[in-house]
């Protein structure tokens, strides 16, 4: 089965998150259950200060990272009997909403996981350097 979107939901942070279910069958009557969290984090939006103002580097970190950086989460369940999947589906979403909502909410955590990825870029482009 492919990727079918469920759900769409904007944060306090001005963040759209999306939710997919990506489930499909293993073997009989047994699926992996697997939902699929992703936001687009804007990388000129994500450096703007409380002012409006950029910050300085924007050019810098675009240049690594393009223009947008794409948070993603996966959370799976497997063997799953097939009369239980949306039961299971359902409880993988709500542990999802209840640990991690608050946290992608935050207003500061757009910024926060951009510069975190592009830390990541750098280090990782200067191994090869």
């Amino acid at each position: 089965m492919k990727e079918k979107l469920i759900k769409t939901m904007e944060l306090k942070n001005g963040m759209t998150l999306n939710f997919y279910d990506a489930s499909r069958p293993l073997s009989g009557d047994r699926w992996l259950i697997s939902l699929i969290v992703r936001m687009e984090i804007p990388v000129v939006e994500a450096l703007i200060n409380d002012e409006g103002k950029s910050m300085d580097g924007v050019d810098e970190i675009k240049k690594v990272l393009g223009e947008k950086v794409l948070f993603e989460q996966k959370r799976d369940r497997i063997f799953v009997e097939e009369s239980e999947k949306q039961t299971v589906f359902e409880e993988v979403y709500n542990s999802f909403i209840d640990s991690v909502l608050g946290y992608l909410s935050n207003k500061a955590f757009p910024k926060r996981y951009m510069l975190k990825k592009y830390r990541e870029k750098v280090e990782q482009e200067s191994w090869y350097h």
